[in-house]
């Protein structure tokens, strides 16, 4: 094993001293190996012939020893635990990116890189893979699993720097992390980084210990790999130069330099570029969120189509030419002090010159930032112009550092670097252009998306969320490194006079400390990330990725500093079993003490228990505590103790082992797992079932006809991708959908798609994607400051920014519970080790159950009721559905009918709508339109000009609202003096004008129809020959009659699905004889009342409309009545008019989804023309449209 410093034992270092890894090993040879290492051996007649290569040792003189074994065991637990079941889980958002457009480049579609989707070297892999092993959840997931299995078998070639023992341990804790684990079975780029990341590692390590340029040429290739896998090689990069760097400062400081004046030079140099950097990184992090607004295209005009751009600011120019000037000093004094030394005497300049010239021709998108234009503006030549040539130029610098450095060496590890990154990022010359989009479009992309701030996560996320929950037990280990660390250099600092040969076995050439690096690593990536906008939960592999080497490098180190031959003599076992009954009993007392029962509380037989078992606990702790004490007493204390720290390493390993197993394999498709994000649901695979069910049982393989919308095309276009006749409707559905056996749709298109699919589908709500529980939002800066804000507001103060001491005051009083109050800390306890969220849901009054987990997305599967007539699992049989039931009654009578005239255009200014919900046509043909959301009424001729615009917003719940006044006016009619009426829907009011707009008065307040004008959101108005006004007091379910000044006369219908009853009445229209036609909205039907005698209205018939099926607040039907006592009735979400005889027949109806001159967007109200036409609102398309019927028989 290897010794306690973390160089390992002489036989190995022997072995490796020329070189890293297995490099070098010793061979022992015999005569008869040295005569076949030359390829030949003597016959039988003494003659020689040619030996058959099939016939040499593979490699002579190998040893494996127990830690060889050791490792081989962890490489067979990382196939079985990265490969087993992996393809079950469904796949999730991100996921779905990755597989299906991988798919279509295995089905030789081709692939464009996008930065939206990160490198292209995954979906090389991916496709692949596919070739290989089939299209399919497994085969998609293999090369992130291979990955997952090279990552602990690397840890292997770090036994130098880590020690045999720490290399070990790091691998075993590679093997059981649960971001290492999970992530190895995900189908995203982050597993391909950690293998490239420890590539790096070893490179750079080997490089100090030899430099020999293989390892030059290994960092090339893993920064290629990086770089073409994900942008977090940026961050790397960053990292990497940082360190060196400043490394390389300290190196050249520690030289004697014949002339101080070039020191001088040098310090002003590093001075100067310090503060030039510091300069321009201050002014680009404060303006970013400009940098983004830059880079977002926004159209000047449409005819120029140009993109909007900042101009450059010149403070962040400024920064940059003092940080260039700083740079030509460092250079130039570096040159003349050392000359040729630098190629030979600092290998940390080497690395340094190697990272940084091959990162620099990728900063196009940076310096284009710097200029102020958008680098991945493609679509204008200019830009792209531009980008080019800020590429050669950075191309040409690169050239020129670093073949002035070392030609030779620099020229084999840019070609390694280069040759990989055009194959890749062109897909196999395929994709010219993605060359330059790899170089500009990686970082431009992610600079952009860095404000967007995605996930909206909080600064403390990695270190207060993440890790605690899941990398415990890595960062118990970088804690021991800063304690070991500590104890070293105190050790050191009371050393006088040490030789060279004294320092630290971990120290390598030119004092190179593994353990430093790796801590430096830690911090900085933990500082990096938690910085960045985006924060996301696979990120926080790239923490946890420097916390198992150190921790492993920790952790090995205290092994080893073990005397074993001391400490497993004597009474083993029996101390092995104290000291866990002593961990146990502490453990428990702990549990006791602050849990929801703690002891000596009061004589109940629970109270009691409670008491009890914690005495039991104490005692137990006191007497193991006594046996180990007497045991040092034997000279054993020292030994007993560190036995402890053994059994609690191997306990807490066990623990993240369990909480590793259980999100990988137990909790793996749901959110109480913090380590997803937008994760796919269970219901995914349901949906899949049932589909793939169907097809096999009714179309004999993957023919059934089965239709998705955009809110469902993650993850269905990947899971649909071999179904023939699938079908993707995006946001617009049509009645098109009655002819898939199988709908499925996300909750934002439930009720558009409802009223097409009607009763002929059953619909089943499943969950689609959910993210974990988000509770530490609350103590999110932006959630503390809106409540800070909130009480201001409602203290009637001006609003004051919040101070840092007010957060933290604030933050403290939602933190304090946990320490105060047994019942929090227990529910947290549940949360962070059974992923149990009943206590805290309880805490809080919310559900948090699987079947109501909040946050998530969900879909909903419509399924044909004569598809799922056929299947007796689906739960009916053919003889108790009625097929009837299943067509659309208006299916035959709807017709082509595109409009004659159409007014109007998306906008607010006067002749423009922004969903206009209802109009009413005069009676010398002009047109009043509700204009809704620009809450105003417009006068307007029958070809559009306009006359007269009146009215704008006011809410009289929170301020005066005068007459004229709006809140979303939703109803207008036009009685026969010219007098025109508007619902003031959210005033809960209706108004009355003259015929130019003038007001004239007004009535109704808000109520539960308390009296005749309590009004609850009145939508339509009507007027007879009479004058008298029908209001269609929605929410009260009533219809209310006035007349013509406003004076109550009388009211009909009350709440409920009787004959005369309503349910969220909405258009109201009245015929020449005066019958009242009713918009039933819920029940589903249109009501007639007759006047029976003076004012008084009785309910006279009915009939049902198969429409109206969603209760959505754009699913508000209108009515009208015309000549020959024709009924039209808008069917707002199906896109249609109805119309209808007086008795209910159905005599033909048009519209559909669209933009054309026979489509709606969204219909709205309607009302007669004097010439039979018929006007349409079309909220959804802004606008009116005037339609020629046939005329009633």
């Amino acid at each position: 094993m290897a010794c306690a410093d973390a160089g390992g034992d002489p036989g190995v270092e022997a072995r490796e001293a020329r070189g890293a890894g297995n490099e070098g090993d010793s061979r022992s040879a015999s005569g008869g190996e040295g005569a076949r290492r030359g390829g030949k051996r003597m016959t039988e007649t003494g003659g020689v012939e040619r030996e058959s290569w099939l016939d040499r040792m593979v490699r002579s003189g190998v040893r494996i020893d127990r830690g060889t074994l050791v490792m081989a065991v962890l490489v067979v637990l990382a196939v079985a635990s990265r490969f087993y079941d992996v393809g079950t889980r469904g796949m999730s958002h991100d996921e779905t990116t990755h597989v299906y457009y991988s798919w279509q480049l295995y089905q030789g579609r081709g692939f464009q890189h996008n930065p939206l989707m990160h490198g292209p070297m995954q979906f090389h892999l991916w496709a692949l893979s596919y070739f290989l092993f089939g299209d399919n959840d497994t085969a998609a997931r293999i090369p992130t699993s291979v990955m997952g299995v090279a990552a602990v078998a690397l840890t292997f070639v770090l036994r130098r720097w880590l020690g045999r023992t720490g290399s070990l341990v790091a691998g075993a804790l590679m093997l059981i992390s649960p971001y290492m684990l999970y992530y190895s079975r995900y189908t995203r780029e982050d597993p391909f980084v950690i293998p490239e990341a420890l590539l790096m590692f070893w490179a750079i390590f080997a490089y100090f210990d030899t430099r020999k340029p293989r390892w030059l040429y290994l960092l090339a290739i893993s920064l290629v790999l990086h770089f073409a896998t994900k942008e977090t090689a940026f961050i790397y990069a960053a990292q990497l130069l940082l360190f060196l760097a400043a490394y390389v400062g300290g190196d050249l400081l520690r030289q004697r330099w014949d002339r101080p004046g070039l020191r001088l030079a040098f310090l002003g140099g590093v001075v100067t570029a310090v503060l030039g950097v510091g300069i321009a990184g201050f002014v680009f992090l404060r303006d970013r969120a400009e940098f983004s607004a830059l880079m977002t295209p926004t159209p000047v005009s449409e005819e120029a189509g140009s993109m909007a751009a900042l101009p450059p600011s010149p403070l962040l120019i400024a920064g940059v030419v003092v940080a260039i000037i700083g740079a030509g000093l460092i250079v130039g004094s570096l040159v003349l002090a050392f000359g040729r030394r630098l190629r030979t005497d600092f290998p940390a300049l080497d690395l340094f010159i190697i990272t940084g010239t091959l990162t620099l021709p990728q900063l196009g998108a940076m310096i284009a930032h710097v200029l102020g234009w958008n680098p991945i503006n493609y679509t204008d030549p200019t830009v792209v112009s531009r980008d080019a040539v800020v590429v050669v130029l950075l191309f040409a610098v690169s050239a020129l550092v670093g073949l002035a450095w070392d030609w030779r060496r620099w020229l084999i590890a840019a070609s390694s670097f280069w040759s990989i990154f055009l194959v890749l990022y062109t897909t196999i010359f395929t994709n010219g252009f993605g060359f330059l989009t790899g170089l500009v479009g990686s970082l431009g992309y992610w600079l952009e998306q860095q404000p967007v701030q995605r996930g909206t996560q909080p600064w403390f996320y990695y270190a207060f969320i993440q890790v605690p929950v899941y990398e415990y037990l890595p960062a118990i280990g970088v804690f021991l490194a800063l304690v070991l660390a500590a104890r070293a250099w105190l050790r050191s600092s009371r050393r006088s006079g040490a030789a060279p040969g004294d320092a630290p076995a971990e120290r390598q050439s030119g004092g190179f400390s593994v353990p430093f690096f790796l801590g430096y690593w830690v911090i900085s990536s933990l500082v990096a990330y938690s910085y960045a906008g985006e924060k996301m939960p696979w990120l926080t592999v790239h923490i946890a990725l420097p916390m198992i080497l150190l921790a492993g490098w920790a952790f090995g180190k205290a092994l080893d500093g073990i005397d074993w031959p001391r400490l497993t003599k004597g009474r083993i076992w029996l101390d092995l079993a104290v000291i866990i009954v002593l961990i146990v009993a502490l453990l428990s007392a702990l549990g006791d003490l602050l849990g929801t029962q703690p002891p000596f509380r009061g004589t109940t037989l629970d109270q009691l228990q409670a008491t009890t078992g914690f005495l039991v606990a104490v005692l137990a702790a006191v007497g193991a505590g006594a046996y180990l004490v007497l045991r040092r007493a034997e000279g054993l204390g020292r030994e007993r103790w560190q036995l402890a720290g053994v059994v609690a390493l191997v306990l807490l390993g066990i623990l993240t082992a369990r909480a590793s197993f259980r999100a990988a394999f137990v909790n793996y498709d749901l959110a109480i797992e913090y380590l997803v994000y937008a994760h796919g649901a269970p219901g995914v695979n349901v949906v899949l079932d049932t589909i793939d069910d169907l097809s096999t049982r009714t179309a004999d393989g993957a023919g059934l006809d089965v239709a998705y919308d955009d809110q469902t095309s993650y993850p269905f276009m990947w899971y649909l991708r071999n179904y023939p006749r699938v079908h993707f409707f995006g946001g617009a559905p049509t009645r098109d959908l009655l002819n898939s056996p199988v709908v499925i749709v996300g909750a934002g298109n439930w009720s558009k798609v409802e009223p097409i699919l009607g009763k002929r589908y059953y619909a089943f709500e499943l969950h689609r994607l959910w993210w974990p529980n988000q509770d530490y939002w609350r103590l999110r800066w932006s959630n503390i400051e809106s409540e800070h804000n909130g009480e201001q507001l409602a203290a009637g103060v001006a609003t004051t920014p919040m101070s840092t001491w007010e957060y933290l005051g604030r933050a403290w009083a939602r933190i304090s519970p946990f320490f105060t109050d047994p019942a929090v800390r227990h529910a947290v306890w549940e949360i962070w080790i059974n992923r149990d969220f009943t206590e805290w849901a309880a805490l809080n009054n919310t559900d948090l159950s699987v079947e109501n987990w909040s946050p998530t997305d969900k879909m909903k599967l419509y399924v044909r009721k004569d598809v799922a007539a056929l299947l007796w699992d689906y739960g009916v049989t053919a003889a108790a559905l009625d097929p009837s039931a299943l067509e659309d009654p208006y299916a035959k009578g709807m017709i082509k009918l595109p409009a004659q005239a159409i007014v109007g255009a998306a906008g607010a200014e006067p002749g423009q709508f922004n969903a206009p919900r209802n109009v009413a046509v005069a009676r010398d043909g002009s047109l009043y339109v509700a204009d809704t959301f620009n809450h105003r009424i417009q006068h307007l001729s029958p070809d559009g000009t306009v006359l007269q615009v009146w009215g704008s917003y006011a809410d009289a719940s929170q301020t005066e609202a005068p007459g004229g006044t709006f809140n979303e006016p939703w109803g207008v009619g036009v009685a026969p003096d010219g007098t025109v009426y508007v619902a003031d829907t959210w005033n809960h009011r209706v108004q009355r004008f003259t015929s130019t707009g003038t007001f004239l008065s007004m009535y109704g307040t808000f109520g539960q129809a308390e009296s005749l004008t309590a009004f609850w959101g009145p939508r339509g108005v009507a007027v007879d020959r009479r004058g008298r006004v029908f209001v269609a007091d929605t929410g009260n379910k009533r219809i209310v009659v006035f007349d013509s000044r406003g004076q109550g006369l009388t009211a009909m219908g009350e709440v409920g699905f009787g004959p005369g009853q309503l349910d969220e009445p909405v258009g109201v229209a009245v015929d020449s004889g005066g019958q009242v036609y009713v918009a039933d909205t819920w029940n589903q039907r249109i009501q007639v009342f007759v006047e029976t005698s003076q004012n008084a209205f009785a309910f006279d018939r009915e009939w049902p409309v198969d429409a109206w099926y969603g209760q959505s607040l754009d699913n508000k039907p209108f009515l009208a009545a015309g000549p020959g006592d024709r009924v039209c009735a808008s069917d707002p979400e199906a896109f249609r008019v109805l119309c209808f005889k007086p008795d209910g027949t159905f005599e033909f109806g048009w519209g559909e989804y669209g933009t054309g001159a026979d489509q709606v967007g969204l219909v709205g109200g309607l009302d007669f023309g004097p010439q039979g036409t018929i006007w349409v609102a079309d909220a959804g398309n802004a606008r009116v449209m005037e339609f020629v019927p046939a005329p009633s028989e």
